[in-house]
């Protein structure tokens, strides 16, 4: 059933990543140096841990973005990551599809 309902992921993101999604539109790129699926935290403090984690200089940003419900189920999910929490993760093809909007938290 489509409803239009909206859900909201969070990522930790380097000030490069940051720029390059800034720099393209609102959009995620494909980079060689990357893992191939960017995840997603259901919540800004499970985000927040990941990022205390991956970036232990404490320079990091959160980034949000809205999919909607329904494209959920085309992400690969884990119910929990690293001991912190359940999480989302998609190819950039994937994302760039199903990203309704994305902003900084």
């Amino acid at each position: 059933m489509r409803n239009g309902a909206e859900v909201c992921l969070f990522r930790a993101v380097s000030e490069a990543e940051y720029t390059s999604i800034v720099d393209n539109c609102n959009s995620f790129v494909f980079y060689e140096w990357a893992i191939e699926k960017k995840w997603f935290a259901t919540n800004k403090d499970h985000a927040k841990k990941w990022a205390k984690w991956l970036y232990a200089d404490g320079i990091y940003r959160i980034v949000e973005v809205v999919v909607l419900s329904e494209s959920l189920k085309y992400m690969f999910y884990v119910k929990m990551l690293d001991n912190i929490g359940p999480a989302y993760a998609a190819d950039v093809d994937l994302l760039n599809k199903i990203v309704r909007r994305i902003r900084l938290v």
